[in-house]
Parts: C-alpha cells; sequence; structure tokens
C-alpha cells in the first residue's frame, strides 16, 4: 500500500513510511476496518498486546518481539534506593547473582548480635538453601528465572519448599522426582523424600528410578503393559513382596531376574570427532575424542556440564558444519574447536523440546503414516464411487476437513474471566473429517475411528498394509505403542517427544553416516522400555552411525562403547573432564561419582552378557 518492503530497515524508510509504520492508515473505509484489512501501525499493535490476556492477539505479538536487559536496573528488577541497601558490602542483586552454595556460605557468615528476629529470619534462609544444596540444586543462581528451569529443577525447588516448612500431617504427590539426577543426587534426594515421611507426612510417588522405588514402603505396580493393555493393578505389597512376585515386571528388574544386556565387546571406533579446548559456560577447557562409529555417554551430576558440551559446543558446531556445506573438517566455536566433522553428512537432536508448532499437529501427522492411511481409503470402492482423492482424508485440507471444527476435532468456548474450554465438536464428533469422507469405511472402520486407535490396535488392524506397518512398528520399538495415533503433539511429555523424533528418524533410509544427539532418552521409561531403546541404539550404531547422548541411567551408561565423565561437582566446581574410556576403564577412576554407581551396577551384571 506504500510501497514498504517488509525487509527494509527502519533507517531507509522516508517520513511518510515510518508513520504509516508506527501509526497505521488513516483509512475511513467502513468495510476494510470491518474485514481488519487496515494497517493498524505498530503502537497501536503493542497497545492491543498490553491490554490483552488471552486469545490470538498476545501470543502473536509475543513472537515477534525479543527481551533485552532493562537499561535503567541492569535487570535487578530492583529500584535504586532497595539497590543500595547492603550487608555485609553485598547488594540484594550481588546476592542473587551468587549460586545457592555460594549464597549459603554468605549468610551463614552473617553475625546478627543476638537479635531473636533476625536470627529466626537467617535459619530460614539457611534451612532452605541447605535443603536446595542437598538435593543437587546448589549451582543454581537465586536469580534464576522460573521459565528457564527443567521440569526436575522446578520440581525440585518445590519440594525443597516444603522440606523448609516442616509442615506434618501431608499428603504429597510427586510425579517422577528423579528426572534428570544423576545416581549421586538421587540418593541426596532419596534421603530428603525419607525427611518428610519422619515428619510425618504421606508421598504418594510416580517412579520408575530403581534406586527410589526400593526405599518406598509400598509399592502399587500396574501393567501388564501400556495403553489398552494396561490399567490393571499387577503386583501390591512391600518391596520384598515384589521382588518376590512372578507377575511384576518391576519387580523382575528390581530383584535382578531380567537385566538389560550389556555388549561384550566395546567398539573404539578408528575415526574421531575430537572437541579442543571446550571452555563454553563452566566447562575448564579440556580436550577430548569422541569415536565415530560408536555410542558415547556423557555423565556427570546434574549442572555439572553435560549438556553444555553436547547440546551448547557439539551441537551448534555440526549444524554450523552441515548448513554452510563446506569442505572444512574443522568448526570454530568462540576459543573452541570441534574437528573430525566431515565424518557425517546429517546430524539429528533428539531433545525434548516439543515437536509441534501449531495445535494440528498430531502423532499421525508427525510420523507421517495419514499418508499412507489417506492412500489406502482413497483406493478403497467406496471411496472411487464418491470421487474421492487422498487430499478428502486430510483433516488439513479443506476437501477433508469438518467445515465446522476446521479439522481441529474440538472447539475452544471462550468464557469471561475463566480459561477457555475444549469441547468436542458436534458435528464430527471429533473425528475431524467431513461426513462424505466418514462414510468410507476399511474393514469396518473410517479414518476417524482409525485416528482414536492407539498405536499398538492399529498396528494389529493394520498388519496388511506394509507402509503402515513398518512406521507404526518403529513406533513400538521405542516404547510409544500407548499413543493415540490422532493425540496432540503438545500433549505429549518430553521424553515422549524425543522418543518420536527418534521413531521418525528409524521409518526413514540411513546413510550410515549420521550423528545422533540424544538429551536423557530414558526419561519417563520403565526398565522395559529402556531395553528396548538400548537395542534400537546398538542396532543404529551396528550400521555405522553415531550416537553421543546425555544420560544418568545406568544401563544406557553400562551399555555405552565409551563415557565422557564431566564434573567432579556442579557449576563453579564442575566442568573438568574427570574419566574418559569405556565403562570398565571409568569405575577405575575413584573421584568419579559416576564410577562408584557404575561400578556396583556392571558387578550386578556380571553373569548377563549379551
Amino acid at each position: 500500500e506504500k510501497g514498504i518492503d517488509s525487509d527494509s530497515p527502519l533507517s531507509e524508510m522516508s517520513s511518510e513510511q515510518l508513520q504509516f509504520f508506527f501509526h497505521g492508515a488513516q483509512d475511513n473505509n467502513s468495510e476494510k476496518k470491518k474485514l481488519n484489512l487496515s494497517w493498524r501501525g505498530l503502537n497501536n499493535a503493542l497497545i492491543s498486546y498490553c491490554k490483552s490476556s488471552h486469545g490470538t492477539i498476545r501470543p502473536t505479538l509475543s513472537a515477534m518481539m525479543q527481551q533485552t536487559t532493562c537499561l535503567s536496573c541492569g535487570g535487578t528488577r530492583l529500584n535504586p534506593l532497595a539497590r543500595n541497601v547492603k550487608l555485609k558490602e553485598k547488594s540484594l542483586p550481588d546476592v542473587c547473582k551468587m549460586p545457592i552454595e555460594d549464597a549459603y556460605r554468605f549468610i551463614s557468615g552473617i553475625d546478627v548480635d543476638n537479635q531473636l528476629f533476625l536470627e529466626e529470619t537467617l535459619q530460614q534462609l539457611k534451612n532452605r538453601m541447605h535443603f536446595l544444596n542437598t538435593i543437587g540444586l546448589g549451582y543454581l543462581s537465586l536469580e534464576r528465572s522460573a521459565p528457564t528451569l527443567s521440569g526436575g529443577e522446578t520440581q525440585r525447588i518445590r519440594l525443597s519448599r516444603q522440606l523448609g516448612s516442616g509442615l506434618t500431617g501431608c499428603l504429597y504427590v510427586l510425579d517422577e522426582p528423579t528426572i534428570g539426577l544423576h545416581p549421586h543426587n538421587n540418593e541426596l534426594l532419596n534421603q530428603a523424600l525419607r525427611s518428610l515421611c519422619d515428619l510425618g507426612n504421606t508421598l504418594l510417588l510416580v517412579e520408575h528410578d530403581p534406586m527410589t522405588v526400593k526405599i518406598a514402603d509400598r509399592i502399587i505396580d500396574f501393567g501388564p503393559e501400556a495403553g489398552h493393555l494396561g490399567g490393571k493393578i499387577v503386583a501390591e505389597g512391600t518391596v520384598e513382596e515384589i521382588l518376590k512376585n512372578k507377575d511384576s515386571l518391576t519387580g523382575a528388574y528390581l530383584s535382578g531376574r531380567k537385566k538389560i544386556p550389556i555388549p561384550e565387546k566395546r567398539r573404539k571406533g578408528a575415526e574421531h570427532l575430537s572437541v579442543k579446548n571446550a571452555s563454553v559456560n563452566n566447562l575448564k577447557g579440556f580436550d577430548v575424542k569422541i569415536p565415530v562409529g560408536a555410542i558415547t555417554c556423557v555423565t556427570g551430576v546434574s549442572g555439572a556440564g553435560k549438556s553444555t558440551l553436547v547440546l551448547d559446543v557439539i551441537r551448534p558446531c555440526m549444524e554450523k558444519h552441515i548448513l554452510s556445506k563446506s569442505d572444512a573438517d574443522s568448526v570454530q566455536l568462540e576459543n573452541t574447536v570441534v574437528e573430525g566433522v566431515n565424518h557425517f553428512d546429517k546430524c539429528l537432536v533428539l531433545d525434548q523440546n516439543p515437536a509441534g508448532h501449531t495445535n494440528r499437529a498430531d502423532v499421525s501427522t508427525y510420523v507421517d503414516v495419514l499418508t499412507p492411511l489417506r492412500h489406502l481409503y482413497a483406493s478403497l470402492k467406496e471411496a472411487k464411487i464418491r470421487g474421492l482423492q487422498a487430499k478428502n482424508f486430510s483433516f488439513n485440507h479443506k476437501k477433508g476437513m469438518c467445515s465446522s471444527c476446521l479439522g481441529l476435532g474440538t472447539k475452544h468456548i471462550t468464557l469471561q474471566f475463566l480459561p477457555a474450554v475444549k469441547v468436542p465438536c458436534d458435528s464430527c464428533k471429533g473425528h475431524r473429517l467431513n461426513p462424505l469422507s466418514l462414510q468410507v469405511l476399511y474393514k469396518g472402520k473410517h479414518l476417524g475411528d482409525v485416528l482414536h486407535m492407539s498405536v499398538e490396535e492399529a498396528l494389529l488392524f493394520f498388519e496388511a498394509i506394509p507402509k503402515v506397518r513398518r512406521i507404526l512398528d518403529t513406533l513400538v520399538s521405542v516404547g510409544l505403542g500407548y499413543l493415540q495415533l490422532g493425540q496432540e503433539i503438545a500433549t505429549l511429555s518430553g521424553g515422549e517427544t524425543q522418543r518420536l523424533r527418534l521413531s521418525r528418524e528409524l521409518a526413514k533410509r540411513s546413510s550410515g553416516k549420521t550423528l545422533y544427539i540424544l538429551d536423557e532418552p530414558s526419561i519417563g521409561l520403565h526398565s522395559e522400555d529402556i531395553a528396548k531403546l538400548a537395542s534400537i541404539f546398538q542396532k543404529l550404531v551396528d550400521k555405522g552411525n553415531t550416537i553421543i547422548m546425555v544420560e544418568h541411567n545406568l544401563d544406557l551408561i553400562a551399555g555405552a562403547d565409551m563415557i565422557i565423565d564431566i564434573g567432579p561437582q556442579a557449576g563453579k566446581r564442575g566442568g573438568n573432564l574427570v574419566a574418559v574410556g569405556t565403562p570398565e576403564q571409568v569405575c577405575l577412576v575413584k573421584s568419579s561419582l559416576t564410577a562408584k554407581y557404575l561400578d556396583e551396577h556392571l558387578l550386578s551384571h556380571r553373569n548377563c552378557r549379551a
């Protein structure tokens, strides 16, 4: 309308264009206003952003904004008066910038000269900081914002508040509190959980970690399998009773009757991916070589620097190399250099970030099993009679979607002063497709029915269709057979999202020169599912691929060809290369906290070799 190129910098715009950009069109066309076609200007858009509390305006504008540090307070969020109050030459922002372990030492060194009200306040501070240190969060700074914390860190912080409160007679419900914890941190957490019980509280945990399950007074084991094949109480009782119960899969792993095999030989790898002077964040400038065509596990306590090495050094260097399509065999990141990048033609990062960016993404579309399903239904006689094509069986296409809910299967009802409510579409009954498409049946089921099936149910139903069976097989192999085909991606946990990504890659043809980077793939998995995952990893590497994973699970660590142990502690006291070698070699390093637990684990598996 004004000839403005959206990529032009503001400095190149005329005064008239700047006026239009910031203040919008002075358009009296009532039809345009009604259809919201006029550009209202950036200023008006920001006013709408500030006034809106829900709907589409706020998230749309948020995507175009960037946070910067406040120039007035320097990011402290306090006014000048509050910033200038000091205790032992430290202001409140100074203390908040400290790691919790340093702040604890600072608070402990304050002398209050027998002032009772100050003594009580300081004691409460010390109690809470002590508990945060106890459960392995001493490396966090007090100013760390909540959205940047992992789910496990957030849950442990909430737990520390309860430990410091001294409440009794409470019921605490915890969902996998050991997520993201090294066995050393896990042991400290278990002591904290026991302390809560000793105060007269009751704890109900959803948990897979054997170390934590074994401290329980009572275990309720569900199964026998997942999804529609589960939901029953298989076993119930004390740890000793569960260990003896032959119907309990959990008991079989806890007792050692069933174990995840350890490879008889460790791959050495003729070539290497070399990291030189790893010095990002808390890493102390070490060199390390990672074998190509092998499984490498990066271990260490929470906050030691594992994710920094893998996700903040190796990942960006590999992505930079692949995007640049350069022939150079090394990539530099600040003062760190990664060499040997030419050994790979592809790098896949399977982390726990959300997989789908829209509410239309579901399991069937993400792994692309919907495509062969649509073609299958379009090939049926009933579809041909009605003149239907594959696009008529897509809830993302106007010729297939339900016209009422636009293929979502649900409708959002906005309530004043209350959160929006999601209800099934009254036209398609949640099947997402239009009535004509739902008339076509395969073995008595329309495509909408199929989307409500679990992966395992669909695998049996489409056993005779190779293209569909192959994709569904990979989902089952990574322990996701219980998911519904039409389940929204946004409803999946971080661990499920990561395995869904892995499943999608497994369904593709591999070149054998792929680097897989995984961030704690065992999260949320039972030992039986971990056994399946370990088998998949071995098969991937047997094809010539390379796996680097950050992991705490001892079964996956024991199955690795090489371990890189970082530590010895977290934060400033971490970031050192503590041990490098095979699991057996790492067990000999006395300064490694991982070695202690890994050695015990390997000893318990000495009679279980692949």
